[in-house]
């Protein structure tokens, strides 16, 4: 992919993170005792809601890194929506 497309893939991430803030308000609390219960949960529908704060988090500025064990285990999921939340959340930590 090179590293040029690397920064063009985190900005369309960003972009796409950016664009999820509008309800990022709604999405206020880092330290939710109930984001990694949620993401190791069996129901899609669980996931896909803290895939959504986790994004909500980290278009706040909010350093999320601490839950990359439970995001990429999501990876497997069947779920397309979820594959999909992960790929964001994947993307603005690729480089680190």
């Amino acid at each position: 992919m090179g590293m040029f497309g690397l920064q063009a893939s985190g900005a369309a991430a960003s972009w796409m993170v950016g664009r999820m803030g509008t309800d990022a308000h709604l999405y206020d609390d880092p330290e939710d005792a109930a984001l990694p219960a949620l993401l190791d949960s069996r129901f899609d529908a669980d996931k896909v809601d803290a895939l959504k704060r986790l994004l909500a988090l980290i278009a706040q500025g909010v350093d999320v890194a601490h839950l990359f064990p439970q995001v990429v285990k999501n990876v497997a999921a069947q779920s397309l929506e979820v594959k999909k939340l992960v790929y964001l959340y994947l993307l603005h930590y690729a480089e680190k």
